[in-house]
């Protein structure tokens, strides 16, 4: 250790042993000489002699050691560690915790814990793979999800390609918004929705929400009747609704309308089509009539009553006639085999008898009349004889809960129109060619 030369003449004293800034004045003993510090020995007292090879008084004097800094964390084991928890790649943990502890103990670092942790959690990993290797499980499980993943991008399908007979789910369930892409599902499991066709829209400009969703309740209703004929069989739940074109979509060439069943409490299961591909020829005629007799009952007046309105419920009338009586036709004309006239001839004369009525409903010189000759064409059309006759033929035999005729009325309509719920809301103005529901 070097000793500060002594200071030049006229110069302040470098400070001693006890002197200087902050130190203090040692205290004086008799003969006018310092004493000692406090905790320092006297000259010749016990702790006098050599320290480390030189005099105890003769140097400097320092009160404490420094504190001793603490060595830092191996980041080989924080590597090792984090793998073995991760399992990201077995070895990887159990390299680096070999390596960490070499280091810990030739630098003398921390973390030696965390390093065999990180050995022991990769080594369980490395083992479980290298079984799960040996016996093909890994294998099968990657095969799994990719086979899962390409189902889910193989029945995924745009809106603006959905096809008749197309049974999807629509992402997050809810049908009442605008959807880029569904989901494709069999039809005999649950489903959303099922497509029952569709219709293109004329017109060079998009004609607005308000003028696609009238066609679209007008046009929809005729497809759906046609894909799903025997009405009976369409649960309740089962309501129409249609996927109309976007303004965005309209400008790329998307002018179709697509109908389809679904429900907007819970879901479908079981497919809803009966038509021309699954019906026979007898089912076919008959439900023709059926359907056909419906459509025109539908468009009754709006009027709550016969008394606001006498000449349009005899216009109406004059129309249910016509039509009974060119389907009551079409019956008598068809070759029924011989099990089935004896159930269908009493549909046929309760028809013909019905277009009688209905005809005098329609020259009916007041209200009470037209009451009259309404309710009598409503109770030769008794729901017991259709019944019957779709017993006899196949048909769903439970009527729809919307259809209420028991044998009487008072001419204010006999049956629905195609499905049994409401339509859902058209229009959209989506940005990337979605279509609205």
């Amino acid at each position: 250790m070097e000793i500060p030369p002594p200071p030049a003449p006229g110069q302040p004293q470098q400070p001693q042993p006890g002197q200087g800034y902050g130190w203090p004045t040692p205290p004086q003993v008799p003969g006018g000489q310092p004493g000692a510090y406090p905790g320092q020995p006297m000259n010749g007292g016990p702790m006098n002699g050599p320290v480390n090879g030189g005099p105890m008084n003769g140097g400097p004097w320092y009160p404490y050691p420094a504190a001793p800094s603490q060595p830092p964390v191996s980041g080989l084991a924080v590597g090792s560690l984090v793998s073995g928890i991760l399992c990201c790649i077995p070895p990887l943990g159990l390299v680096l915790g070999g390596f960490a502890l070499g280091q810990i103990k030739r630098k003398g670092l921390r973390g030696k814990g965390m390093a065999v942790a990180g050995v022991v959690l990769s080594s369980l990993s490395t083992i479980a793979l290298v079984v799960s290797i040996a016996t093909g499980g890994l294998g099968a499980g990657w095969r799994g999800f990719k086979d899962g993943w390409n189902e889910g991008v193989r029945n995924s399908r745009s809106t603006l390609d959905l096809r008749k007979g197309d049974c999807f789910d629509v992402p997050g369930g809810k049908l009442e918004r605008e959807v880029v892409s569904v989901r494709i599902v069999p039809c005999s499991g649950k489903h959303d929705a099922e497509v029952s066709g569709s219709f293109r829209l004329t017109g060079t400009v998009y004609p607005g929400e308000s003028a696609i969703a009238r066609q679209a309740d007008e046009q929809c209703s005729v497809i759906e009747q046609s894909y799903a004929m025997d009405r009976w069989k369409v649960p309740a739940e089962a309501g129409p609704y249609y996927y109309t074109p976007s303004t965005q979509s309209w400008s790329r060439g998307d002018h179709a309308v697509t109908c389809a069943f679904a429900s907007e409490s819970g879901k479908l299961e079981g497919s809803v089509r009966n038509d021309a591909g699954t019906l026979d020829a007898d089912q076919l005629a008959f439900l023709r009539t059926v359907n056909d007799v419906d459509r025109v009952m539908a468009e009754a007046p709006d009027e709550d009553s016969v008394e606001d309105d006498l000449p349009a419920f005899q216009k109406w009338a004059g129309a249910v006639s016509g039509t009974m009586g060119a389907q009551a036709d079409a019956l008598t004309g068809h070759s029924w085999p011989s099990r089935l006239s004896p159930s269908v001839q009493p549909y046929i004369d309760g028809m013909r008898i019905a277009q009688r009525e209905w005809q005098k409903a329609a020259a009916s010189r007041d209200a009470n009349s037209f009451y009259l000759h309404s309710a009598a064409a409503d109770n030769a059309m008794r729901q017991s004889i259709e019944i019957s006759a779709r017993g006899a033929l196949g048909l769903a035999t439970i009527p729809p809960s919307t259809d209420d005729r028991s044998g009487g009325g008072n001419g204010g309509g006999t049956g629905g129109s195609g499905g049994s719920g409401g339509s859902g809301s058209a229009g959209g103005s989506g940005s990337d060619g979605s279509k609205s529901v």
